[in-house]
């Protein structure tokens, strides 16, 4: 896996998926990278929560200009690394609008 293209290499217990040789391999790599990602996405959330918390008006935490900038950021750096559109697509839109979605529930919480 070619991680040279990122500031640091993250330190993977698991062997890169080209060296793998058994299921038991494949598996702790995707159990690590599962790790990695519920990390990395309970950190995003806490973004929403700091947009909650700054945006001014309930009528402004859904913003379509950045759904779309978010997406064309995603799919070039997506091209840059080989990962399929058809994956990421979804699965950010899905993970946008579960964002969003708690952005309005902690924006709500947080005024009344």
């Amino acid at each position: 896996m070619d991680d040279m293209r990122l500031p640091f290499r993250p330190p993977y217990a698991a062997p890169d998926p080209e060296k793998c040789e058994t299921m038991k391999d494949v598996r702790a790599g995707v159990d690590e990278i599962d790790r990695m990602l519920v990390t990395l996405i309970a950190r995003r959330q806490g973004y929403m929560d700091a947009a909650a918390r700054i945006k001014p008006s309930r009528s402004v935490v859904r913003d379509e200009a950045r759904i779309q900038q978010v997406l064309d950021n995603v799919k070039a750096e997506a091209g840059r690394r080989g990962l399929s559109w058809s994956i990421a697509e979804p699965v950010w839109r899905e993970m946008m609008e579960r964002c969003i979605a708690h952005e309005f529930d902690v924006w709500d919480k947080t005024r009344t």
